[in-house]
């Protein structure tokens, strides 16, 4: 007798993402600042180039049904376009690249360390900017059309055509840069300090003691806190205009990515079995516990990385089985994105609109998931 089996369903994240095996490790994804293309940084320091433009979006294959006004997704006829993947290694895998310009990007090349750019399509070449060094941290000024270039304790304006701008001498090296929401302030962090650099004239106020090995930095809208994740499980405090530091530590896991949420108003880190996160302006700092918030619901699996939405009150959150769901911050509301694959996820990035969530995998396995515009309403 022949058993015939039926045909496996297709899930939601099947309809709306597109997926590619790149079969190498990605430690950093970056969508430029036109949202047109997505970059990414391959372990062996390759680096690859996907549009962001989809010939067969969801919202072109989204039906309604005339009786029920019921939506329906269409499943995809045409094969993808592969990503442009350099052919040798050609970036530093441990500089995360910026974008620079409305199309492109900057990157720390890997022979040289010297300071590079790429195009959306793909095309690299050197950026002339009369300094030496190798790039240790990159971070982008799109309201000046500037970028800011740390190389070790030396810190540099560099316009999008190349030119030096400004530069200034710090007292700690730089491997982390975080630019603050108004593009006014930012924040420098190398070797356990952290410098606060006014952006229109490089004049680096005294230095403020950070422990802890940073692996991601940022701003709160109020600029008065800096919040960074830790390699050493522990997330770092900053109050600014205090000029002090603290650390909340003994996550179960290192605290990889860590954000704040202007439309939440809350602070959300990975590193524990559900999103870790405290409402603004009440974070805990010294004796004072903060006022927690819980989002989406507790497990048994940790959560690896949080992406905050630019528009809504919501953040991506995967898992180390590679689940990814999408949660509203403060709430246990959660929608299911994808199913694990067994492989955690590495990169989580957002395109400034919020219709575009790229994740990349310890695999190499890369997605680019496009949210219908009805979706959220």
């Amino acid at each position: 007798m022949t058993h015939h089996k039926p045909p496996q369903a297709m899930t939601l994240f099947d309809l709306i993402a597109r997926t590619w095996e790149i079969k190498t490790p990605i430690n950093a994804l970056q969508f430029n600042a036109k949202g047109t293309s997505l970059a990414l940084m391959l372990e062996d320091g390759r680096l690859g180039f996907v549009s962001v433009k989809d010939a067969e979006s969801p919202d072109s294959r989204v039906r309604v049904e005339a009786d029920t006004g019921r939506s329906t997704i269409r499943p995809r006829s045409k094969p993808l376009p592969p990503p442009v993947i350099s052919d040798a290694p050609v970036a530093r895998a441990d500089v995360p690249p910026c974008p620079l310009g409305e199309q492109g990007f900057a990157f720390a090349h890997a022979e040289t360390g010297a300071l590079w750019r790429a195009t959306g399509r793909g095309q690299t070449l050197a950026m002339n900017t009369g300094e030496s060094g190798a790039v240790t941290a990159l971070a982008a000024l799109p309201r000046a059309r500037q970028i800011v270039v740390a190389r070790g304790d030396h810190l540099s304006l560099v316009s999008e055509e190349g030119g030096t701008i400004a530069e200034t001498t710090l007292p700690h090296e730089v491997s982390r840069i975080a630019v603050s929401a108004d593009g006014a302030r930012l924040a420098c962090w190398g070797a356990g300090w952290m410098s606060i650099v006014p952006a229109a004239e490089l004049a680096p106020r005294a230095p403020i003691a950070c422990d802890g090995d940073v692996l991601d930095l940022a701003w709160s809208p109020c600029h008065r806190w800096l919040v960074a994740g830790c390699r050493d499980k522990a997330l770092l405090l900053v109050d600014v205009p205090a000029a002090k530091s603290d650390r909340i530590v003994d996550f179960p896991a290192p605290v990889f990515t860590a954000a704040f949420s202007p439309q939440a108003e809350a602070i959300v880190a990975s590193g524990a079995f559900r999103v870790v996160g405290w409402a603004l302006p009440d974070l805990p700092f010294g004796d004072h516990e903060g006022a927690p918030i819980e989002t989406g619901k507790p497990g048994l699996t940790l959560v690896d990385r949080v992406a905050v939405h630019p528009k809504r009150d919501l953040c991506a959150v995967s898992y180390a089985t590679g689940l990814v769901m999408l949660c509203r911050i403060g709430h246990p509301d959660e929608m299911l994105v994808r199913e694990g694959t067994g492989q955690a996820v590495t990169a989580l990035a957002w395109t400034g609109d919020g219709a575009h969530l790229a994740i990349a995998g310890e695999d190499g396995g890369l997605s680019i998931a496009t949210f219908p515009k009805n979706m959220f309403k």
